[in-house]
């Protein structure tokens, strides 16, 4: 009989800003005993299909992931997309303008940070040439030239809101993008509410709230950097609008020292009982 009953429905590849392979971050998560794996890459599918094939090898449940942005007043907000068709042609198109518009806005970032004076430039990223650039690779650079110590400091210095590398880019609107999601078979999980607006969280809930009436599924309640003040909070609005838990520990390899597989810093536990209930959600509404 299987042990394993834990899962991360939220982690990173070399496809997007992970420093692991499709194929070795499943693997990985076969000998850190998950039983199922998302993987979610920033407004890409890429490492889905090898994703897939490395899941049937080492006997873990891969769930078709992607990690896209839309703007509700004002904040950023993440939209964990789970199990879609990564074969339906809508993805494609949703995937399209997603990278065209984080290629504009990385452009941007990177000219506004050149122009006040910052050692950068766009030639720095053919390295990861192929891949969707982050924030995680504009802020790799300025660690390794001294600008920062670790990934959250370069994005608070350089790249969040008010600061000298901001990009305000354009997104579709929420619904749009929940919509596209429902199309693809897919199910949307508003991530890390902790994250949407850090200044005021009354604003951050009520943007959430706006998010579940355009028709969002479910709300990570359990996530690497929640405390128990923050996963109260997102259970409490799980159960206030009858919505899916989820969770995952945001994964990125060796760009988020410290950061774990399945455990995030240390504590967290989500545990397989998430994809049952995602399951059966999707099997009711393709029944209704």
């Amino acid at each position: 009989m299987d042990k394993r009953k834990y899962i991360d429905l939220h982690s990173h590849s070399t496809a997007s800003d992970g420093s692991m392979s499709p194929t070795a971050l499943v693997a990985y998560a076969c000998q850190k005993q998950l039983a199922a794996l998302a993987l979610t890459d920033h407004d890409t599918i890429n490492g889905v299909a090898e994703a897939l094939a490395a899941g049937i090898k080492y006997g873990v449940e891969l769930i078709p992931g992607l990690e896209t942005t839309t703007v509700v007043d004002g904040c950023d907000v993440h939209i964990v997309c789970l199990f879609f068709n990564p074969e339906h042609p809508a993805i494609g198109k949703l995937v399209l303008n997603m990278e065209q518009s984080r290629n504009r806005r990385n452009h941007d970032m990177v000219r506004q940070l050149e122009e006040s004076g910052i050692d950068i430039h766009w030639a720095d990223f053919s390295q990861w040439e192929g891949r969707v650039i982050a924030k995680a690779h504009v802020a790799e650079i300025l660690i390794k030239r001294g600008y920062a110590s670790n990934l959250k400091e370069a994005i608070a210095k350089y790249m969040a809101q008010g600061t000298v590398g901001y990009v305000k880019w354009q997104t579709p609107p929420v619904k749009e993008v929940i919509d596209v999601v429902h199309e693809f078979g897919g199910l949307a999980i508003i991530a890390h509410i902790n994250q949407i607006d850090k200044n005021n969280w009354e604003h951050g809930e009520a943007v959430c709230r706006d998010i579940f009436e355009a028709g969002a599924d479910g709300i990570e309640t359990l996530y690497c950097e929640y405390d128990d003040t923050w996963r109260g909070r997102a259970e409490a609005l799980r159960r206030q609008y009858g919505l899916l838990a989820s969770g995952g520990s945001d994964f990125h390899g060796s760009f988020k020292p410290g950061l774990d597989l399945g455990s995030g810093f240390g504590d967290l536990r989500v545990p397989y009982q998430f994809v049952e209930e995602m399951k059966q959600a999707r099997a009711a509404r393709h029944a209704g």
